[in-house]
């Protein structure tokens, strides 16, 4: 059985980096939380990657883990991963580093977007992303 992690960080990137000489040192590159679209016209937008970085603690056993965009304007789904297993440390006080990297991001009009992390079918955590 599963427990639902709590979620330490929750980060929107371009890329993350995981450093050689220690592998608990990431580096993280692009920090989203806005997003300007210069093409004419801008909407559609297609972000080709987005990039998302949580460290979750408390977790137990394994479950499956996946990412969410929604519409905060309408309400609607507008992307998501498939799900994926996290498997959890012994020790619930150990943290873990889960990456997801979703591809071909396509959103459909300026606003207000939620971007949201479940685990075993539960909403556990969720960060803005306002494109403009």
């Amino acid at each position: 059985m599963a427990i639902k992690p709590v979620v330490r960080y929750m980060l929107l990137c371009d890329d993350w980096h995981l450093d050689a000489a220690n592998d608990r040192r990431i580096t993280v590159y692009g920090l989203m939380t806005n997003i300007h679209a210069t093409d004419e016209p801008p909407y559609p937008l297609l972000l080709e990657e987005l990039c998302v970085f949580l460290v979750l603690t408390e977790g137990y056993g394994q479950g499956e883990g996946k990412i969410v965009c929604v519409s905060e304007e309408t309400g609607n789904g507008v992307f998501q991963t498939s799900g994926r297993m996290i498997s959890f440390d012994p020790d619930p006080l150990e943290t873990s580093g889960v990456s997801f990297r979703v591809r071909d991001c396509r959103f459909p009009h300026a606003g207000l977007y939620s971007i949201q992390f479940w685990f075993d079918g539960e909403l556990v955590e969720e960060r803005p992303l306002r494109m403009r």
